[in-house]
């Protein structure tokens, strides 16, 4: 029925009446070949009596042999579930396998605890807290990543609703493997805390996500009408849900736990986890959602943390169950017909995930290597992409192909993203060597005077500043939901008005395309208004102080306005294209955004040079600094307010024999691509060298003018003195 999790195994194939045409990527079909031959395999030795309890048994004892395996390999335990699927599924001969429908119906089991511990740990406040960090770059990069999905579908001929489902399969990046891969190559601190930012970020976008694929599969497709009332029914129903669950849920989950039994908890809040779950099912909608639900109402009550706990083995248990359903609706003969396909999605989440986390790293001030290294270790398809596609399946609005092939990427990306972020600092240093010097200085600067920002932020939730972004969302919003109301019901509206007022269509075009305008550009306007408040506000409050604003502070916040101007653009463009090419059909917005980028980054490629003269001026300055302090031991910061913001405070770091950089070069080093900062110039005696090229032999009695952010000048003066790993 509608409104189950979808993970019932379709016995329709990609090939037969109703389905997508077959793409020119995908090889002939192999069931017509000799390898076809094994598929009747268990058909011909009969599928065993059992029931619940025996296959229960075969996918857990299985599983928990090829997650030791995957353990003992270095791989998560994602991967040996997998396997474990493959192993006891109807495909592979192997005289070891369990009943696919029952498998399945236990598996349900592990979709609504996953979902409802992900409810538990929802709390608006942690969003709150990882958003100044991570916030931008978890919404540019899932927006990414579904045009991209969307468009990869479209390219090889795939309908509508398949395209929707792709690109939001292959969005949400996988928690477990991202903490496996944390766990065996420990990232820094900065990284760390950078990437679980974005993992909730992703989260969040995930529940939207899955409420968006629930609506497409409940309404059976994309037909404008449908559509409406679909979103608008379950819009009523998460309302009623939630406003429901609030007067009732908190207060009862609260007199429960002063039982002080652990039992009568956790049986008690699953519960309702499963009665909320099949509430959501009665109206047609997934049972993840209700679910999830359950999960927000239960921690609202102040006890998410003890029945996270209680639960978890539960949930462990059947997540387990989960993942090996998932393995055996895998048809290895389906996925290698369709590798073309896979290989193609592949690279676009590995490609995509870097390009779209590394930008708006950059953008955000998170610094290159920082930004690198978080989308190395994103770089993989996560068990949302599971869920997402089971719910296409279930409701027979995609090809089973589908699942094959995010379960294929899946298993590429658990295997490349440990290999990738052990490469991140080769990375890094190859782009920072591509990189021309002025975008190096421009964007240690950015990272610079964007932490400054978010270390004077103590603003109320009134202030100007945030009354300015929420003013960009909801005028973002309205004007992505006009476009999209426009776009879905512009046939019925025009005929309408062709009717009433007696017009041709091309005069019904007119007047609508007339109102639209009307309509729009007021919120065009006040977009661009409240954009260019939150450039100013954010500059002023970084580069401005008691002093009066130098020719150098005013150079900086133009470049800091152009970039954050950059940053806004990404952050409206991006969703809105994601969120409208479905009903659009072509990539026109994607168009319409890029030459906007393009327009902007020539903009501030020409600010830069401006940028750079006046870095220029402020070494040469820090040089004649320093060598007016020739012969003083403690050489550490080097003050100057007249210089560009970012150079104003230069700390220097004096060379002795135990030194670890002592007859080394800054490229031996590696000071940079590891720390952040930048050396822009070395004291040596009665001379100086400015903007050294990386190549230049350090000595003893030198003094390194370095400069960058406080973490980065942290480890730079530990990696100059003591070496990486003092």
């Amino acid at each position: 029925p509608k409104g189950a999790s979808g993970l019932a195994p379709q016995a329709g194939h990609a090939n037969e009446p109703g389905a997508r045409a077959s793409s020119c990527l995908i090889p002939g079909r192999l069931a017509e070949s000799s390898l076809g031959l094994l598929r009747p395999w268990r058909l011909e030795h009969g599928m065993p009596e059992g029931n619940f309890v025996v296959d229960l048994a075969i996918v857990l004892s299985v599983a928990g042999v090829t997650s030791v395996l995957a353990r003992l390999l270095g791989q998560p335990s994602i991967l040996g579930y997998l396997l474990a699927g493959f192993i006891v599924g109807p495909y592979i001969p192997i005289p070891v396998f369990a009943d696919p429908q029952r498998v399945q119906e236990l598996a349900e089991f592990g979709v609504l605890l996953v979902m409802f511990a992900i409810g538990l740990e929802f709390r608006i406040s942690k969003l709150m807290s990882v958003l100044p960090l991570s916030g931008l770059t978890g919404l540019i990069q899932v927006s990414f990543l579904v045009w991209c999905g969307f468009s990869v579908g479209h390219l090889i001929g795939w309908n509508t609703v398949e395209s929707v489902f792709l690109g939001a399969s292959i969005a949400i990046s996988s928690t477990m493997i991202v903490s496996k891969v944390f766990e065996d190559h420990p990232p820094a601190p900065q990284v760390r805390q950078y990437v679980l930012g974005v993992l909730v970020v992703q989260d969040v976008l995930a529940i939207v996500l899955i409420a968006a694929t629930t609506a497409i599969a409940a309404g059976g497709g994309l037909a404008p009408t449908q559509l409406v009332t679909t979103i608008g029914g379950l819009a009523a129903v998460l309302f009623g849900m939630l406003v429901g669950g609030m007067l009732v849920v908190p207060r009862l989950m609260r007199a429960v736990v002063r039982l002080r039994s652990p039992e009568i908890s956790a049986v008690v809040s699953v519960g309702l986890c499963f009665g909320l779950a099949e509430l959501a099912a009665t109206f047609g909608y997934s049972v993840a959602l209700g679910a999830f639900i359950a999960g927000m109402l239960v921690a609202e009550s102040g006890q998410g943390v003890t029945v996270e706990h209680l639960i978890r083995p539960l949930r462990d248990v059947f997540a387990a169950v989960f993942f090996v359903s998932v393995g055996m609706t895998v048809d290895p003969f389906q996925a290698f017909e369709s590798i073309g396909v896979t290989l193609l999605v592949f690279s676009v989440v590995v490609f995509g995930q870097f390009v779209s986390v590394t930008s708006v790293g950059l953008l955000s001030g998170n610094g290159l290597s920082r930004s690198v290294a978080a989308a190395l270790s994103l770089g993989q398809v996560g068990e949302f992409g599971f869920i997402i596609t089971a719910i296409g399946v279930e409701a027979g609005v995609v090809s089973p192909e589908l699942q094959s092939i995010v379960v294929s990427v899946a298993v590429l990306t658990a295997f490349t993203t440990p290999l990738f972020f052990g490469q991140a600092d080769k990375v890094v240093e190859l782009i920072d060597r591509w990189m021309p010097q002025r975008v190096q200085h421009l964007l240690s600067l950015h990272e610079e005077w964007l932490e400054r920002f978010r270390a004077s932020t103590n603003e109320t939730p009134n202030g100007p500043l945030r009354r300015a972004v929420r003013a960009v969302a909801f005028d973002a919003a309205v004007l992505i939901t006009l476009t999209g109301l426009a776009l879905v019901l512009r046939s019925q509206v025009l005929d309408w008005i062709e009717t009433r007022l007696d017009l041709s269509p091309a005069q019904a075009r007119s007047w609508v395309g007339g109102i639209l305008l009307l309509v729009a550009v007021p919120l065009f306007a006040a977009l661009f208004r409240n954009a260019r408040s939150i450039s100013r506000l954010v500059s002023e409050r970084i580069l401005s102080s008691e002093r009066a604003p130098t020719p150098s502070s005013k150079i900086a916040a133009r470049a800091l306005r152009i970039m954050l101007s950059l940053v806004i653009v990404l952050a409206v463009g991006l969703p809105a294209i994601a969120i409208l090419r479905p009903f659009t059909g072509e990539a026109y917005g994607a168009g319409v955004l890029a030459l906007l980028v393009l327009a902007i980054g020539l903009h501030l490629w020409r600010s830069s040079r401006a940028v750079e003269d006046e870095f220029r001026s402020g070494v040469e300055r820090i040089a004649d600094a320093l060598q007016r302090r020739v012969g003083e031991d403690d050489v550490t910061t080097l003050l100057d307010p007249t210089l560009l913001p970012g150079l104003d405070a230069v700390h220097g770091v004096a060379l002795t024999d135990e030194s670890y950089a002592v007859n080394k070069t800054l490229a031996d080093v590696n000071l940079r691509c590891r720390t952040g900062a930048t050396v822009v110039a070395i004291r040596r005696g009665g001379s100086e060298v400015l903007l050294p090229t990386g190549h230049e032999k350090l000595l003893a009695g030198d003094v390194l003018a370095v400069t960058g952010t406080q973490a980065a000048l942290d480890k730079a003066r530990s990696a100059i003195l003591q070496g990486p790993s003092g």
